[in-house]
């Protein structure tokens, strides 16, 4: 019987991180401005999902929705 070391949460961590860094697409500021209760509704809902949501997830999600639907040609 041969025993090995148990690896890490840590050691699991890293090497995820390390394979988002090496695949992460470059990116690119985006400004604008919003009326302060909708930014708070965004910030709060961010907080209410957790861990790994932010307001810049939020926003490219809407934004992928958005560029998702047809165009509507009138």
């Amino acid at each position: 019987m041969v025993l090995k070391a148990k690896k890490t949460r840590r050691d699991h961590e890293q090497k995820n991180l390390a394979i988002e860094a090496a695949s992460k697409e470059e990116t690119t500021r985006l400004n604008a401005e919003i009326p302060v209760s909708l930014h708070n509704k965004v910030k709060m809902r961010a907080i209410e999902e957790g861990k790994g949501s932010s307001i810049t997830n939020i926003v490219i999600k809407a934004l992928e929705a958005y560029l998702d639907t047809p165009v509507s040609k009138d």
